[in-house]
Formats: structure tokens, sequence, C-alpha cells
């Protein structure tokens, strides 16, 4: 097969979709010596990715904005997929050509929250998600979703029929796994100003993440006799201001730090020196943030959304989203109780290890012969 990726949406501060995108072309290149690649891709993108073999090919392309990547794929892509004689185009981020002459179509849905909480958008940004979504269903030979969840919603709300939809997980990435390197760890906390002990969660600062529970939890915590601090790793989403405005009511200036994007191979030292990661999301679609700390040995608190119930499988403590008491009680045991932290750092580790990017590769493989295959291919 001959097979195109759009990695045009990658930002430049990886997280969520970004994230999956990378990690499926790197895990492509190591596991598919059969198939011919064509990876459109901002320059940076994967420039620090190995991806040299027979048969992968990047493609540059240069967008300065939103705006300009979707006129870009609308116009440009199918022209560049028709003289290549692609046969299969994957769409890793809802949106896909309108035209499509001589190729299949896969299309991956990391959720729908556009359509499950759309409070959480900011008008414009709902809109045109909710509308790119629709299109994508309908233009889609194949859609890949990334947990059951995703898969239930999907048949719900895009109004795909089953047999149209492939769940495929995600995966922590190979760099998140215990560290003893002290070194390393001692570079990234003088970088970052972390303090001696924390809690940790990760996230877009954004609504959905719920980060204004975590803080409100923390403060109870705090005035239970806490000596951890708390920090908050992600980069600035929408309605941030909020945030930043209850740790001042809440006088935790002092208390909680927030220190922006962190990339990956920093991260996966932050989750080693933390204490504990707390991650009370109202809707994930598959949420890689708790696997990787899971994948690191740290505790994890996280809340009851379907789909962590799913992917995170009894190996953390899962309490409402909402629940500032819940997330504080269960926050206190798994900070105090060592039989519970050992307990739950053996089964996050054995949790984690059920997932790897190469499985998501090769089954990711098979969803492009079956598409292919749905044309008499």
């Amino acid at each position: 097969m001959r097979i195109a990726i759009d990695a045009t949406s990658v930002p430049h501060q990886r997280a969520g979709a970004g994230t999956y995108i990378c990690n499926l072309v790197q895990a492509l290149a190591q596991v598919d010596r059969e198939n011919t690649y064509f990876v459109f891709a901002k320059p940076e993108t994967f420039e620090r990715c190995d991806l040299q073999r027979d048969g992968f090919r990047l493609m540059p392309v240069r967008v300065a904005s939103r705006s300009a990547r979707m006129l870009w794929e609308q116009a440009m892509l199918p022209l560049h997929l028709r003289r290549l004689g692609v046969d299969v185009l994957h769409s890793p981020h809802y949106t896909t050509p309108l035209a499509a002459i001589g190729w299949r179509r896969v299309v991956t849905f990391h959720d729908v929250t556009f359509f499950l909480l759309p409070r959480r958008y900011p008008v414009l940004r709902r809109l045109y998600f909710q509308g790119a979504s629709r299109a994508g269903a309908r233009l889609a030979d194949l859609a890949i979703v990334v947990s059951e969840t995703v898969k239930g919603d999907v048949l719900r709300y895009l109004g795909l029929p089953a047999e149209r939809v492939r769940m495929v997980h995600l995966a922590p990435g190979p760099g998140f796994c215990p560290l003893e390197d002290s070194a390393r760890m001692d570079a990234v906390r003088d970088r970052y100003g972390l303090p001696p002990r924390f809690i940790l969660n990760v996230g877009t600062l954004e609504p959905g993440k719920n980060q204004a529970t975590v803080v409100r939890a923390f403060h109870r915590l705090k005035g239970q006799g806490l000596k951890q601090g708390l920090v908050i790793a992600g980069q600035k989403g929408w309605m941030y201001e909020k945030l930043f405005r209850l740790v001042e009511d809440l006088g935790l200036r002092k208390d909680v730090l927030f220190v922006g994007y962190v990339p990956a191979d920093d991260l996966a030292a932050v989750y080693n020196m933390a204490d504990l990661f707390v991650f009370p999301s109202l809707y994930e679609g598959f949420g890689l943030p708790p696997l990787e700390a899971m994948a690191c040995g740290l505790p994890v608190v996280a809340s009851s959304a379907p789909a962590l119930a799913e992917v995170l499988d009894g190996a953390a403590l899962l309490v409402d989203a909402r629940d500032v008491d819940a997330l504080a009680e269960a926050s206190a045991r798994a900070l105090r109780d060592r039989r519970l932290r050992s307990r739950l750092r053996r089964q996050g580790l054995e949790r984690a290890g059920q997932f790897s990017w190469q499985r998501t590769a090769r089954e990711t493989v098979a969803v492009y012969g079956a598409a292919l295959s749905s044309a008499g291919g």
C-alpha cells in the first residue's frame, strides 16, 4: 500500500492528538517494512526523530496558521495525493479533504467533547469542531477511535455505523518509565523550579481538565497539614484566567506552581519526582497523562469518567470529577497509606505495560488494509 498521513495539525507544543500522531508515525517507521509512507508535516515536527528507512518519506509543509493549514488540506493535499498515487489517506485529527479521487480515507476521532461538553469550548471553536467531525465521519471509509468509550460516543453523535469503526488504543511513550538518573532529575527540578515534594497534574489549562477541583482539593489538604506543593504542567488553553484567580483567592500563590508546557523528555523526570498524580478530568477520549504517570511508577487518583475507568482498569483510585472532598480524601490516602501506595505503584506499572505504540502501529496498519479492501482493493 501507498499510505499518506497528514500530520500538519501537530502544534509546536505537543499534547493530546499531537502526541498521538508523532508516536504513531515513529512506531510505523519501526514496525512496517512492507508499505510505503508519505508523511506530510511541518519541517520541525519530526526533526528529532529517526524516520530514515526505505519507503518512508517526510513531505515538508509550511503553514503559518490554522486557517492556512485548513486551506492547504482542502486545496493542495488532494493534488499531492493524486501525484503520488496514494492508496490510503490517514487523517489523524478529525478533518479530511472533501475531495477524494482514487484513494480511501481513514479518520481518527479522539473524542467528541464538543458535543458532550459544549460549554467547555468558545463558540467558534465548538462550531468548527462539530462541523469538522461530522464531515470527517461522513467521508471516512473507516474511522479509528481510541477507546470503547469514544466508539460509543461516535456512534451516537456522529451517526457512524459500527461496521465502519475500529478501536485502537494509544500508549505511553517509550521514555515514560521509572528513572534512576538523579543528575537528570536534579537538572529538570532546577529548570522548572520544582519543590522538594509535590502533587502533580498534567493537562492543558482549560475547564474540561478540571484543574479548579485540583486546586480546591489541594487547599483542603493544606488545611490538614499537607507538606507537598502542587505542580500543574500544561500549556494555556482557554478560560484559564479563572484558574489563576482561584489560586490567588485561596491564598495559594506560594504553594501552586504553573510550569507551562513540559516536553516529553522532561515530563518523564517530573513524573518520577512527584509523590502523587491527580487527574479529575470531566471527560477523556483515552487519558494518556495518568497512564504515563503509571508507567513511571507514580500512584494515580483520577476521575471516574468512562474512558479513564476503561483505560486505568482498577489500577488507580477513581472519584467523582466534581467532588472536591472525594478528591482530597483519596489523595490523602494515596499519600499516607504505604501499603496502598505500593499496590497502586505495582498495579499501575502492570497496567501501563499492557500498552505499546508498536501494537498501536500494527493495529493501525490493519485498518489501512481493511479500508483498501473495502474498495475492492
